[in-house]
C-alpha cells in the first residue's frame, strides 16, 4: 500500500477538508449533498494507510454533522437534522468498514510475514542439514572406499593356506592401510613395555602423541614413534604375539584406525584357528582316534601312492601285516580298558619300529599294516622283528596281576610277489594267518 510522507498525511485530508468547506460556504442549503463527500476522507486514510488522523477527522466529521443544519438556515431543519444524522451514521459505518479492512489486511500481512519468516527459517535449515548432509556423504564415500579395499584385503587374508601365509597377508594388509608408517609382527612372549602393557590388560594400546601421553614417561618411545599402535594377537584364546605400528609424526593414528586393525588381527588369528582346526579334521579323519596310527582307508590310498611310485622308480616296497596275539583274553580277563591300554602300547611300539618314510595304519581291531618304502621282504621282515622283539619285552599289569603282549606278522614284497594292491595285502594277510598257525610270536615272509 501507497505510503505518503509526512507532509501529505496532513496536506491531503486537510485538501478534502477544505473543499467540502469551501463547497458547504458556497452552496450551504445543498448540505445534505455535499456532507456524505466527506467520505473522501476515510477512503484518503484507507489509501494512505494513516491510522492517528483519521480519528482526529472522523470526530470534525461528526461534530460537522450536528452543527450544519442549524448553521445552513434552511426550512426544515428536522429533516436536515434527520438527514445529516442518517448520514453521518452512514459515515461511520463507512469508518468501520475500512478500519476493520486494514486491520484484516494488516493481521493477514502479519501472518503472511511471520510465514514467510518461519519458511526462511525451514529453508535455512534446510540448507545447513543439506550441507551437514554432503559434507557427511562425501565423508562416508571415502570410508566406504577404504572399507572396499580393507573388505577385499581381509577376504585374501582369510584364503591363506598357512600360518605363515596368514602373517605375512596381515603385515602386507596394515603395510597398505597405513602407508609411510613402520608395521612390525612378533611372536611369542612380551619384549618391551608397550608387550607388556597389552598382555596385562588385554587391550590394543593407541598413542596419538608419546610426548603428551600422561600415561607413560618420556622417553619410553623413541623419536620414530610419536604415534603408536599395539595390538594383541590371539589363537584358540591363547596371546601368541603382537602386532605393532609407528610413525614419526604425531597424530598418524587414529581411534577408526585402531578398529581397523583390531578388526585385520581379529580376522588374522581367525584365519589361523580355521587352518589349524582343517589340519586338524583332515588328521582325524585318516588317523586312529585311540592309536594315533594312519586308518584303514588312509593305508588303501598310501597303498596305491607308493605303487605308482614305486612302478615310477622301478623300486620294490614292501607291505607287513600284523595281529596281537590272543588279544581277546585281555578284554575278557582284564576289561576292555586293559584292550585299549594292550591296543595304544601296540601303536607305539609298531610307530617307533619304523622310520619317518614308512607308513603304519591300524587295520582293524587289533591288526596293523605297515607300508615298508623302497624295501624288499628281507629288509621288511628285519623292521617286523625288530617289532616283535620289541613287543616281547614290554611287560603289563592289570589289576596287581603281570602280563605281556606277543604279535604275528606276514610280510609280502611288490612288484616281485604280487602286481596290485589287493593282491599284496592277501598275501601279506596269508603268511599272517601262517605264522599264527605255526605258533604266533613269529614273522613269516615267505
Amino acid at each position: 500500500m501507497f505510503r505518503p510522507n509526512a507532509f501529505a498525511k496532513v496536506a491531503g485530508p486537510a485538501a478534502i477538508a477544505g473543499a467540502l468547506g469551501w463547497s458547504l460556504w458556497l452552496w450551504p442549503s445543498h448540505f445534505l449533498w455535499i456532507f456524505p463527500a466527506s467520505g473522501s476522507l476515510f477512503l484518503w486514510f484507507f489509501w494512505a494507510g494513516e491510522k492517528e488522523v483519521k480519528y482526529i477527522f472522523l470526530f470534525l466529521v461528526t461534530v460537522a454533522g450536528f452543527l450544519l443544519p442549524r448553521l445552513s438556515g434552511a426550512g426544515d431543519s428536522v429533516y436536515l437534522t434527520a438527514g445529516a444524522l442518517a448520514e453521518v451514521l452512514c459515515l461511520w459505518l463507512l469508518f468501520f468498514a475500512l478500519s476493520h479492512s486494514e486491520t484484516s489486511r494488516a493481521a493477514a500481512r502479519e501472518k503472511l510475514a511471520s510465514e514467510e519468516a518461519a519458511a526462511a527459517a525451514r529453508v535455512k535449515g534446510l540448507e545447513d542439514e543439506l550441507a551437514r548432509y554432503r559434507l557427511h556423504l562425501d565423508s562416508t564415500l571415502a570410508r566406504i572406499r577404504d572399507k572396499g579395499a580393507l573388505s577385499s584385503a581381509l577376504q585374501d587374508m582369510g584364503s591363506a593356506s598357512s600360518p605363515d601365509e596368514v602373517r605375512a597377508r596381515l603385515e602386507a594388509l596394515l603395510n597398505k592401510y597405513f602407508p609411510g608408517a613402520r608395521v612390525e609382527l612378533r611372536s611369542g612372549a612380551p619384549r618391551d613395555f608397550a608387550d607388556k602393557w597389552v598382555a596385562e590388560r588385554k587391550i590394543p594400546l593407541l598413542v596419538r602423541n608419546s610426548e603428551t601421553d600422561s600415561r607413560f614417561a618420556r622417553g619410553f618411545f623413541g623419536p620414530a614413534e610419536r604415534s603408536f599402535m599395539a595390538l594383541p594377537l590371539h589363537l584358540f584364546g591363547r596371546l601368541v604375539g603382537f602386532v605393532r605400528a609407528s610413525a614419526a609424526e604425531p597424530d598418524r593414528f587414529k581411534a577408526e584406525d585402531l578398529r581397523g586393525a583390531e578388526l585385520a588381527c581379529t580376522l588374522a588369528g581367525v584365519s589361523m584357528e580355521n587352518i589349524h582346526l582343517f589340519e586338524k579334521v583332515n588328521e582325524l579323519a585318516i588317523k586312529d582316534g585311540l592309536t594315533g596310527l594312519y586308518t584303514h582307508r588312509a593305508f588303501q590310498s598310501r597303498l596305491e601312492e607308493e605303487i605308482l611310485r614305486s612302478a615310477r622308480a622301478r623300486a620294490p616296497f614292501s607291505v607287513v601285516m600284523s595281529d596281537i596275539d590272543h588279544f581277546k583274553s585281555y578284554n575278557d580277563t582284564f576289561g576292555h580298558q586293559a584292550g585299549d591300554a594292550v591296543l595304544k602300547a601296540v601303536s607305539e611300539t609298531v610307530a617307533a619300529g619304523v622310520r619317518e618314510v614308512d607308513f603304519a595304519a591300524r587295520y582293524g581291531g587289533e591288526e596293523f599294516a605297515l607300508v615298508i618304502t623302497g624295501a624288499g621282504k628281507a629288509q621288511a621282515a628285519a623292521a617286523a622283528e625288530s617289532i616283535r622283539r620289541a613287543l616281547e619285552a614290554r611287560s603289563f599289569n592289570f589289576g596287581g596281576r603281570a602280563s605281556g603282549v606277543t604279535a604275528s606278522f606276514g610280510v609280502a614284497e611288490f612288484p616281485a610277489e604280487a602286481s596290485a594292491a589287493g593282491q599284496l595285502v592277501r598275501l601279506a594277510d596269508e603268511r599272517l594267518f601262517r605264522a599264527k598257525q605255526e605258533g604266533r610270536n613269529r614273522v613269516v615272509s615267505a
